[in-house]
């Protein structure tokens, strides 16, 4: 579970069931914080990650390294407001063929929960006490 924890004069204070801190607010407050965007694209990233690391593992391929960006365009004037797309670029720090750089990418993108998620969309059901 994920708690999210705001007190009057502070930025929003999100954590984890481990413990872990981490602070949020607006694109635009210029508070040094991740935004809503940022997480959702940060959760993409990791997701593609943890796919890809579980697939070098297995198959012993020697990636000493990669990063993956992951950019997100807002929706112009959409009601309600949303993001209409996430670009996701992979660079692998080794010299791959392009077969298997093409089943690396296929299978971090099928593989990812939160992009298939995204893609295919899931209910919010929100209460209040």
């Amino acid at each position: 579970m994920i708690t999210l924890k705001k007190e009057v004069h502070k930025v929003h204070e999100i954590t984890n069931d481990r413990g872990t801190v981490n602070l949020a607010a607006s694109s635009s407050s210029g508070v040094d914080a991740f935004s809503p965007g940022d997480y959702l694209s940060g959760s993409i990233a990791i997701c593609m990650g943890l796919t890809l690391d579980a697939l070098i593992e297995r198959d012993q391929l020697d990636i000493p390294s990669y990063s993956i960006d992951v950019s997100s365009t807002k929706a112009e004037n959409a009601r309600p407001s949303r993001l209409e797309k996430f670009d996701v670029k992979i660079t692998f720090d080794a010299d791959l063929d392009d077969k298997t750089r093409e089943r690396l990418v296929k299978s971090a993108k099928r593989g990812c929960t939160m992009g298939n998620t995204i893609e295919h969309g899931a209910p919010i059901d929100v209460v209040s006490e």
